[in-house]
């Protein structure tokens, strides 16, 4: 469900060269009408500079036999009807230390002190979601004039911004009337009934324009709706669009351009949730909703200086949504402030037939939390400021350290993306695809033996079982901006992040810290977030547009 262009150059960059193979053809219809060499030893000798397994002639001349039947096979394979719907029977399990709370879901956020809205359009069109909460339930918006706020607002900056892939404006109206009338009639849903949202487009919408970012799916259309937009639907909230992705999820570059970052147009918004965090930095929505394989929320987030919430896997269904790694992939919310995240992750998740890998655990969330009974630790070199706020409040940090991640492990998301656009890669659509290396990553990963992405898979145990030892006995960590190395080691173990911004540095680039929890413990990272993120007024500031 992506990662982030950056992340994907530096992490990538040792994998990928190990599997690059000098003047390989890619695997396409054109390279297979060709006549293919003979399987015999000496082409399996071939490989062995690259799969370095020692082989000897003698040991390859056995082989031979059952390595010639293996074609037929792989067609038969190639011959079925996989739709993007299907994944391995394996779902990844986060495995480690899980908190002991009582069942069910509840929210509690900070008094929305003003009963007055704001006289300017563009001062409520940065409120946060739990205001803007407040003043619908009282009437003082209705979701049919804050839906037409939003559009008036999206139509004046997307052309400077391009986040937006397909605008939805009828359907919006026609949710925000729904809307209105149950509040009017008493029947209020809860704190997301009537608020309009952003969602990335590689979500499913039924009859709405699918894109995944990628110009050969321009044109797709489901006819179903991914498992979040139907929880969405369920609390009253209101869809403004599908808001744009790097193609096929990596990066902040589609088929159309690149989104841009609302604080400094010539730069891009990272990705590859790029929309939706540039959505919420431009206030073009109440909130949004993203994915995350490696950096996709917390990168855009870091660079657009919004928050987002990166759940730990399985929280959130992922039914409906392209699939980059099926291990790895995360659904979660990127709004305005952490409260915000609080609200919309209670209204997703949970467990869905449809995902395998979700399960049902308790979500309590407190503004408020007693900073000097956790234990805080602390990796790499906060800011100055964030140091002082987290004292202030009560928090006694310790510092602590991780190994780093072995290298072959990493090998995992390439593969199982490869996977998922087997067919693709192979056939000629894939010539459609611009603005990415996707296919140098897909034409690569063909040559990962089985073999090595189940070691691999085995490696990603020892590494969970390495990085519970070294968080110990601690609640949660802290660190500067996207958590620095374990940015890749949690998105592979699983734990829960997140992320908010912290102004900017000397040079004017923009900083952040983030909060690393404990599985399925999202409530405490949010609460001790939260309150540094009212110690601070960060978060309330905006880009001039």
């Amino acid at each position: 469900m992506g990662f982030d262009g950056d992340v994907s150059r530096k992490e990538f960059l040792g994998v990928l060269a190990t599997l690059a193979v000098a003047g390989a053809l890619p695997m396409r219809a054109a390279a297979q009408d060709q006549e293919a060499p003979a399987i015999d030893a000496a082409l399996l000798k071939s490989l062995e500079p690259m799969l370095k397994l020692g082989f000897t002639d003698e040991e390859l001349e056995a082989i031979l036999r059952t390595v010639r039947g293996f074609p037929a096979g792989f067609d038969a394979v190639r011959a079925m009807p996989i739709d993007y719907t299907i994944e391995p029977p394996t779902p990844f399990k986060p495995w480690g230390r899980v908190p002991t709370t009582r069942a069910g879901t509840s929210v509690r956020t900070t008094r929305v002190e003003s009963r007055t809205l704001p006289s300017s359009e563009e001062a409520i069109a940065f409120l946060s979601a739990r205001e803007l909460a407040a003043h619908v339930r009282a009437r003082r918006i209705s979701p049919v004039e804050l839906t037409n706020l939003y559009l008036r607002r999206i139509e004046r900056l997307d052309p400077k911004l391009l986040c937006v892939v397909t605008l939805t404006p009828e359907l919006a109206l026609e949710q925000a009337r729904q809307a209105e009338r149950e509040i009017g009639q008493g029947k209020y849903r809860g704190p997301l009934h009537g608020l309009p949202f952003a969602i990335k487009d590689l979500f499913a919408t039924k009859g709405i324009p699918t894109t995944w970012g990628a110009g050969p799916y321009a044109n797709q259309v489901f006819d179903t709706d991914a498992t979040v937009v139907q929880k969405l639907r369920a609390a009253g909230a209101v869809m403004l669009g599908k808001f744009s992705l790097g193609a096929l999820a990596m990066g902040d570059q589609w088929f159309k351009g690149r989104t841009n970052n609302p604080w400094n147009l010539e730069e891009g918004s990272s990705g590859s949730s790029a929309g939706s965090a540039c959505a919420m930095a431009a206030g073009l929505a109440a909130f949004s909703v993203g994915t995350e394989t490696l950096g996709s929320i917390v990168s855009p987030s870091h660079q657009c200086r919004v928050t987002g919430l990166r759940p730990t896997y399985g929280r959130t269904s992922r039914a409906g949504a392209m699939a980059v790694s099926w291990t790895m992939d995360k659904v979660g919310p990127i709004c305005r402030e952490v409260e915000d995240t609080a609200l919309v992750f209670a209204a997703l998740h949970g467990s869905d037939p449809l995902d395998a890998a979700t399960v049902d655990r308790p979500f309590h969330f407190k503004p408020q939390a007693d900073l000097g009974k956790l234990k805080i630790g602390v990796l790499g070199a906060l800011p100055e400021e964030a140091t002082n706020v987290l004292e202030r409040l009560g928090a006694k940090l310790e510092p602590i350290q991780f190994d780093p991640m072995p290298a072959g492990v990493s090998v995992i998301l390439g593969v199982e993306a490869a996977a998922a656009f087997d067919a693709f890669t192979r056939s000629d659509q894939i010539d459609g695809l611009t603005r990415t290396t996707w296919p140098i990553t897909y034409r690569a990963n063909r040559y990962v033996p089985a073999v090595e992405y189940l070691q691999a898979q085995r490696g990603r145990t020892l590494l969970q079982r390495r990085f519970e030892e070294q968080f110990g006995d601690f609640d949660l960590f802290v660190a500067p901006e996207r958590a620095l190395a374990t940015l890749t080691i949690t998105n592979l173990t699983g734990h829960p992040q997140v992320l908010l911004p912290f102004g900017s540095d000397d040079r004017g680039r923009q900083r952040s810290i983030s909060f690393v929890g404990r599985l399925y413990d999202e409530a405490t990272i949010l609460s001790v977030a939260s309150m540094v993120q009212r110690a601070t007024d960060y978060h309330k500031k905006h880009p001039s547009l």
